[in-house]
């Protein structure tokens, strides 16, 4: 069978069990790459890739397909087709290396693929986030990615980043992308580089570090001027809109931990159940990933409120200490139409997008208002309680330099109020 029918569960549920795959050409015709389909006698199926060049064949495994009963996680036909094909590209791209004497040299591709290794070993959250954003904007562009790092110069990264469509819809339909994301973007392939020069550095010319730093200086970012800051009364509405929006009280254990420790969502995702000291009446959240941090990241003590422990006690009463504190029920299909619960599970990035658009509505506020408005609400709270900036900073694991750049009209607000409270 030549071309099998294997696009959907259904069809694939009507094919015979054997052990060699049923095949389907997805690029390049005959000899070209193909994507496979392997019947077992019980269980869910796997996607096979299939890719001859030069008359050599090469066949992997991709991952396991979305039939009736497949465990989360499981490939649909058109993400194994974009698996195949990724897949065929590395193989093409590693025989040309091969050929030409260059699978040894460094390139913007070699260096990323090294990075996102790197944050996944480290996390596998921020990892795939930090994959995604690469792959999307920077390895679909092959004249930087496929470029060698000894080439790199920084007009090659900065016409990249004009090639991108910030601010408004590309010519090719690509949605437009905001110049905090460049940012952010910049930020990943800035470390990626780095790390390459470094490993590299006796094959690489001495001027790469510099063409770097000048071609990934960041973009000035309207989020970075406008902070959004909440009244009392809406931090507020928004918790109780969660616990009303979510019956089930998981959305808004979310939000309440949000506002009351100021934490970032990575931060708060990963809070277990026995960082919730009771008796202290705090919640030790763990340190933020981000930077060049070695080891154990360790955790920060954040007193919260009585009434704050009260409303979280559902999510860590009886439960295991080495638990996920705040989770929430994840769903798999089962069939057309059909979907059923598939355990409970940690927040991920994604989940909170559609959830706090009702939450949102239901509370009043501004449809632009985002969930890092709770973060922004907290630091300001604490400046204007008086509390000295490297304390803030601390409890929100930041630095006094980051406070003193963002929020510096509110220190000196702060500051005068103390000063006078002083005055004769």
């Amino acid at each position: 069978m030549p071309n099998a029918e294997i696009d959907t569960p259904s069809k694939r549920a009507r094919l015979a069990v054997r052990r060699n795959p049923y095949w389907r050409g997805v690029s390049g015709g005959r000899g070209g790459v193909s994507l496979g389909y392997r019947k077992p006698a019980s269980g869910a199926g796997a996607w096979i890739g299939k890719v001859v060049v030069d008359g050599k064949r090469a066949e992997e495994k991709l991952g396991p397909a979305d039939d009736d009963g497949s465990a989360s996680g499981a490939l649909a036909y058109r993400a194994a087709v974009a698996a195949a094909l990724e897949w065929s590209r590395r193989q093409y791209e590693a025989l040309a290396a091969a050929e030409t004497g260059m699978a040894n040299v460094p390139t913007v591709r070699s260096a990323i693929d090294a990075y996102v290794k790197e944050r996944v070993r480290k996390s596998a959250k921020d990892g795939a986030d930090a994959e995604r954003r690469l792959k999307r904007h920077v390895l679909s562009d092959a004249a930087i990615a496929d470029l060698p790092l000894k080439k790199l110069r920084a007009s090659s990264i900065e016409g990249w980043r004009d090639r991108l469509p910030i601010g408004e819809t590309a010519d090719d339909g690509r949605r437009p992308i905001a110049a905090s994301t460049v940012n952010r973007l910049l930020n990943d392939l800035r470390a990626a580089l780095n790390a390459a020069a470094e490993k590299y550095r006796r094959e690489l010319p001495p001027h790469l570090v510099g063409e770097i730093k000048v071609g990934t200086r960041a973009l000035p970012s309207s989020a970075n001027a406008r902070k959004q800051f909440l009244t009392a009364d809406d931090v507020r509405a928004l918790i109780d809109a969660a616990f009303a929006v979510d019956e089930e009280g998981d959305l808004g254990r979310l939000v309440l931990v949000l506002a009351a420790t100021g934490a970032r969502y990575s931060q708060v995702a990963e809070i277990r159940v026995g960082d919730v000291q009771v008796a202290n009446g705090r919640i030790m959240v763990p340190r933020s990933r981000k930077g060049r941090k070695t080891g154990p990241l360790g955790r920060i003590a954040v007193p919260i409120s009585t009434d704050t422990m009260t409303r979280l006690r559902p999510a860590f009463e009886g439960r295991p200490a080495d638990g996920v504190l705040l989770n929430h029920w994840g769903w798999r299909q089962t069939a057309p139409l059909k979907w059923e619960r598939d355990g409970r599970r940690a927040w991920a990035d994604s989940e909170m997008i559609r959830p706090w658009a009702k939450v949102k509505l239901a509370a009043g506020v501004a449809a632009d208002v985002v969930p890092y408005a709770l973060r922004h609400t907290s630091i300001l709270r604490g400046l204007q309680a008086g509390l000295p900036v490297r304390l803030v900073a601390s409890l929100h694991d930041t630095s006094v330099a980051m406070i003193e750049a963002h929020y510096s009209a509110f220190i000196v607000d702060a500051s005068e109020e103390l000063a006078r409270r002083a005055m004769l």
